[in-house]
């Protein structure tokens, strides 16, 4: 994925990447294990935000907030922190091996933020803490399968989850993309983008907009640091099914 991806770099060029895709890997997992022996002081320290205050003034404006966010940097640490300023509730999945889903789920429960399970969510129950002005944060950076939307990443189509535009349009709530980088210093960077909400009558439509705004934003970052995305989970694993119409 790597070399189609970047077609402009070198063998080495991949392989650098590559290799530190895995070490950045392996330490968002070291850090979220020492979550729980860290003090909120402490992982304040490492968190810088561009663009904090889309934030709080939505948060004011007491619509509910939905947050897009990504497998990127330390996607984990971002949502410790604003657990902590807001009332916050991230969708999760169930990781493979269920020791480390256990501990996981058991870290992220300690830190007190709350998690959703996408097998067993309730789309009532979702709504509802929107509409109660708590922030619904979403990683959608996953592939989707045939129920998700297809729109360009990379040059290439994606299936992207439909949900975070689906539940922000249907609560009539803001958008928020939040992408976290890590520095050369240790610190996180997480940058906050507003998401233009179109209205073009057809609601299909509107997410798909939605979704390839976030797709590009994700790009352009995923571009600037390329090993710090999570590129084990097969992106493009899905394609477009051919419409009969075409192909008759």
């Amino acid at each position: 994925m790597l070399t189609i991806s970047f077609p402009e770099k070198s063998t080495t060029e991949i392989r650098f990447i590559a290799k530190n895709v895995y070490k950045n890997f392996l330490r968002t997992i070291v850090e979220v294990i020492y979550f729980p022996i860290m003090s909120y002081r402490e992982i304040k320290k490492l968190l810088i935000c561009t663009n904090a205050h889309l934030i709080k003034d939505f948060y004011t404006a007491g619509k509910g907030i939905v947050l897009m966010s990504a497998h990127l940097g330390n996607w984990e640490l971002a949502a410790l922190i604003f657990s902590k300023i807001y009332p916050i509730s991230v969708i999760v999945a169930n990781q493979a091996n269920q020791f480390v889903n256990k501990i996981i789920n058991d870290i992220r429960t300690q830190k007190d933020y709350k998690t959703i399970n996408k097998d067993n969510m309730n789309i009532k129950t979702i709504l509802k803490c929107l509409k109660k002005n708590e922030i619904l944060a979403i990683l959608s950076d996953q592939d989707a399968g045939q129920n998700g939307v297809f729109v360009p990443f990379f040059g290439r189509l994606a299936s992207t989850p439909k949900g975070a535009a689906y539940f922000a349009i249907t609560a009539k709530c803001p958008i928020i993309i939040a992408l976290s980088t890590r520095q050369k210093n240790g610190t996180i960077k997480v940058e906050f983008t507003e998401v233009p909400m179109p209205n073009t009558g057809n609601k299909e439509t509107d997410i798909k907009i939605i979704n390839s705004f976030y797709s590009k934003k994700l790009e352009e970052a995923v571009r600037k640091n390329p090993e710090q995305w999570f590129w084990f989970h097969r992106k493009w694993n899905t394609r477009p099914t051919i419409s009969k119409k075409l192909t008759s």
